[in-house]
């Protein structure tokens, strides 16, 4: 099978746990013998960068410049394919995980080869509809491209819900298929330091502010604890959090970290991860924390519910800071309770490893491209300029044998659906 990826994020080009993602899907359906080349923007390169990584992997960095990137980031698509013109191969399908490569992925696809779509999470629910006139425009652009792409892959039962809440229309084309994870060589071991570790984007939704709400109830208890934040949000945003912290050295801000394995070390040298997320459309900051075995206390928000578990990790409602902090107190005090949390959830990130997933991700492949396909169609036009993108979408849902159930749950003749996810391991 011959695969175009196409993706805002790959190996050192990573933001977040999109990157990350993708560079397990991408090496997971390598070692499985598909072949792909990958296609992805470059920060502080000039030059265009074929990348032969040996047998079934090629990929193509563009540098991430006004030439071949305009409004909203989106590609230059013309310019691209004038400069790689074989990248309008014989594809059995584009895989895409990034809304800016989107016309990219429609001018090559035309109407024969069929779009696989990863969404990472849906943008008008996780942003709550902001009616920024960017956000809006974005929000449009990844519902275009739902309405265009053959297959779309979700990452929970969560977004699942969500999904159909928005697009009913569109049940037949979605399936719920998990992130997967590598399991580090050595686990997390022991130790004494009560470091708390925050992993990620600072911004609201995120639940660092109730992190910290909690951490002064703590404080007030007489606990001790430090707290590490690796991550990083607007100047204003982060200055609004030393205010609120008034933690003094007991919380330190350590900025970004894009590599991977630095950020293992990071979870290595601490004691617990908190994840208190008011939304999540998965969790991979967390799933990472289980392939370790650290101990986690984690919010229960969207899809990071489906992930941790009681038996896993200390649980807590999203929102809830006072629960929160009783979790915090919880683990700090229960050394013991938390490392058996730990080998809990390393023994179940062993289910969810990128081997593990292969079959079902390799089924996602052959349903998109050799099964009867979906014909897209679509008037909806992306305005570059302006930030209105007007129009409707008519489409023709062509179902399959293995696509026919209406309900997210049960059909009439009590089948389960493709946004069913088995339960958890």
């Amino acid at each position: 099978m011959k695969v175009l990826c196409l993706t805002n994020e790959f190996e050192t080009e990573r933001f977040g746990g999109s990157g990350t993602a993708v560079t397990g899907m991408v090496r997971m359906f390598r070692e499985r013998g598909v072949a792909q080349v990958v296609v992805v923007p470059q920060t502080g390169g000039t030059t265009p960068v074929w990348d032969n990584q040996g047998e079934n992997l090629r990929v193509l960095r563009l540098p991430r410049d006004e030439r071949y990137f305009g409004y909203l980031g989106l590609i230059k698509e013309q310019t691209v394919l004038r400069e790689f013109p074989e990248l309008r191969g014989e594809w059995d399908l584009i895989h895409i995980h990034a809304l800016n490569l989107a016309t990219l992925a429609y001018t090559i696809a035309g109407q024969g080869i069929p779009i696989v779509y990863s969404v990472s999470s849906l943008l008008r629910v996780e942003l709550e509809n902001d009616p920024a006139p960017e956000l809006q425009a974005k929000f449009a652009l990844q519902e275009e491209l739902i309405a265009r792409a053959q297959r779309i892959h979700l990452l929970s039962r969560s977004e699942g819900h969500h999904f159909l809440n928005k697009f009913p229309e569109l049940a037949a084309r979605a399936e719920v298929i998990p992130l997967g994870c590598r399991l580090p060589s050595a686990e997390w071991q022991y130790n004494r330091s009560q470091t708390l570790l925050y992993v990620g984007r600072l911004v609201k939704y995120k639940g660092v502010e109730d992190l910290l709400r909690a951490l002064c109830l703590l404080k007030i208890q007489g606990r001790q604890f430090t707290l590490d934040l690796v991550g990083k949000g607007t100047e204003d945003y982060e200055r609004h959090l030393r205010t609120l912290a008034n933690l003094g050295q007991r919380v330190r801000f350590h900025g970004w970290e894009g590599n991977p394995e630095r950020v293992t070390e990071w979870m290595r040298k601490a004691s617990i991860l908190v994840v208190p997320s008011h939304r999540e459309s998965f969790g991979l900051v967390a799933l990472e924390g289980m392939a370790l075995g650290i101990p986690i206390v984690a919010s229960t928000a969207g899809g990071l519910g489906e992930l941790v578990s009681p038996t896993c990790a200390l649980t807590f409602p999203a929102g809830d800071v006072n629960a929160l902090a009783r979790a915090l107190a919880t683990a700090v005090d229960n050394p013991q309770l938390m490392r058996t949390l730990g080998r809990n959830a390393r023994h179940k990130a062993t289910t969810l490893e990128w081997s593990k997933l292969a079959d079902r991700y390799l089924g996602l492949y052959h349903r998109a491209a050799y099964t009867a396909t979906v014909t897209v169609t679509s008037s909806v036009p992306i305005n570059r300029e302006g930030l209105e993108v007007k129009g409707g979408v008519d489409d023709e849902l062509v179902h399959d044998g293995f696509l026919q159930e209406r309900s997210l749950f049960q059909s009439d003749n009590g089948h389960k659906t493709s946004l069913d996810l088995e339960r958890d391991a």
